[in-house]
This record gives C-alpha cells, structure tokens and sequence, in this order.
C-alpha cells in the first residue's frame, strides 16, 4: 500500500466521454447488445491508476448535470454542448456498481455546484490537511487549481502518454507567473468550449500581453482610462467591462464550498468486495479485464 498522503481525485464524466468516443466507429458490446465502450476504457483506467500507483485515498466525482450557479448567472454558459449519448447515460450505473465493488468513494455533484467545484473544493481542503492531491482529468479548467501540492493528472488521450502537470509546466505553456493566473487568462480571451464569452476582440494574443502588464482583468478593466491603449481595444474593454467581470466568475472553480468536508476516512481504500466485482464483470463479458481487477485485489490483501 501507498503510505503517502496522495490523494486521488478522478473527474469521471470527461474520461468516459473520451472512452465512448474513442470507440465511436468500432463500439464495443456485449452478447445481450450493451455498448459497453465507455464501461471499458473507464475501468481499464481505473484498474491501471490502482496498480501502477496503488493510491490509499481515492474519490470519482460525477457531475450531477442539474442547474448550477453559473447557468443562472449566464443562460448561455454551455448551451453549445451537444446532449449526452444514451450510451453513456445507460452506462453511468455500471460504473457505479463496479466503483462500489472497488469500495471507492463516488460523489454526484449538486447544490447549484459543478463536478469541478466539489473537486477544487476537496482539494484545497486536502492540501490544508497535509495532502498531495492528484486531479485526474482532461478538463482544462482544472489546471488554473495547480500549486505545490495540487497536481493535474492528464490520463492517455488520443495517442499521447498520461502525464502529471505541476507549476513549472503551466508557467512554461501559458507564460504566466503562476496558474491561478489563468482565470484572468480565459476571463480576457472567453472559452468557446464552454461559451465563455470573454472581452469580444480580445485574443490569446493580446490577452497574454495584458497578463505580463497588468495581472489580472481587474486591473486592466481599472487601468482603461489612465492607460495609452489602441483606441478600437479600449473601446472594446470599455463597453465590455461588465462581460469581463462575469466571464472570471464562470472561469473560476469554486473551493470553499460550506458544506464540502474532506473526511479521510471516506477517502480510504478499504480492500475490494472481490464477489462483487467476479458478479459484475462476468454480467459485462470484462474477462480479461477481470484478471487485471484480480491482480489489484491480491495486492490489497496482501
């Protein structure tokens, strides 16, 4: 077992979107017609983070797909995504059921908060607990949460490795002193994935150079009337000074969520229920991926 106080949070909805729709032209199913493609690729990684770096603390966070704060805020905030795929939603419960037979702890997010709320808000608790907290997603949102202790761990995408962001990596990619800044960052250019709007006229570009000036859009939104700026820019900031300060409150993860706590022992990885597990993997036809579960039991119980 992992003595270290590591904590693995895993963003769930993002990986099994990727794994439907890495199999998107060649679906797996069952013999009884399940598609079985995002219950496969989803455990499959799971598997591998448990015996590669057999963690002691662990959460899945789902998110709950109701309303949350931001829509009210925005009505438009990610109206431009398409509506999940039946394929997933039937396979939501499975993932559960082999979560549960794993004994690891799944939360649904709720309350007006997203997945990446509770998430941001468990790891800035953990942290203050003594935690090395390892987020697990393909969410970019995620990176902005980056500091000593809190590290993003991208899983295997389209062909590349699975690698671990830490402060250095944000700095160098994004050129920005630290990875809070990207909040100011996606808050001046918008997020088209989520329909951010952002400052209109404001690409990464001058986004990037306003940044290195002024450091957040708070000063550059104060800074517009004292400052020698292009006359079609300021006009711009000027008459979306209001949009600026709305896209930043959709931009920033929540951490300090009232009724979040970080209780350890709800966290711990207690050894699998391996009837459970023989159960549900012989219901999805997972017999390879069985011997993989099997090898992680005898571990833990060793």
């Amino acid at each position: 077992m992992n003595n270290k106080k590591e904590l693995f949070l895993i963003d769930a909805f993002p990986i099994i979107y990727q794994s439907y729709y890495a199999y998107i032209k060649n679906p797996l199913f069952t013999s009884f017609g399940l598609n079985t493609s995002p219950i496969v690729n989803f455990t499959n990684f799971l598997i591998k983070i448990l015996n590669e770096k057999n963690p002691s603390y662990m959460g899945v966070i789902f998110d709950g797909g109701k309303k949350n704060f931001r829509n009210k805020k925005y009505k438009k905030y990610k109206k431009n995504r398409k509506k999940t795929p039946i394929e997933i939603i039937l396979s939501i419960p499975y993932i559960i059921k082999i979560l549960k037979a794993f004994k690891i702890l799944y939360i649904n997010s709720n309350n007006g908060y997203e997945a990446d709320d509770i998430i941001g808000t468990i790891a800035n608790k953990a942290e203050n607990c003594g935690y090395t907290v390892y987020i697990i997603s393909l969410d970019k949102d995620f990176l902005q949460l980056i500091t000593k202790n809190i590290k993003v761990y991208l899983p295997p995408f389209r062909g590349k490795k699975s690698k671990i962001l830490e402060i250095d990596d944000i700095r160098k990619k994004f050129d920005v002193e630290h990875p809070k800044q990207l909040i100011d960052l996606w808050s001046m250019m918008g997020d088209s994935s989520d329909n951010i709007p952002g400052l209109p006229g404001i690409g990464e570009k001058n986004a990037k150079k306003f940044i290195k000036k002024y450091g957040t859009i708070e000063k550059l939104l104060n800074s517009v009337d004292s400052d020698n700026f292009n006359k079609n820019i300021k006009k711009k900031i000027e008459t979306n000074k209001d949009i600026g300060f709305l896209s930043k409150q959709l931009v920033t993860i929540v951490t300090n969520i009232p009724n979040i706590k970080f209780n350890e022992n709800e966290f711990f990885l207690k050894n699998p229920n391996f009837f459970s597990i023989k159960n549900i993997f012989k219901e999805l036809e997972f017999f390879t991926l069985f011997k993989k579960a099997y090898r992680y039991y005898k571990k833990k119980k060793n």
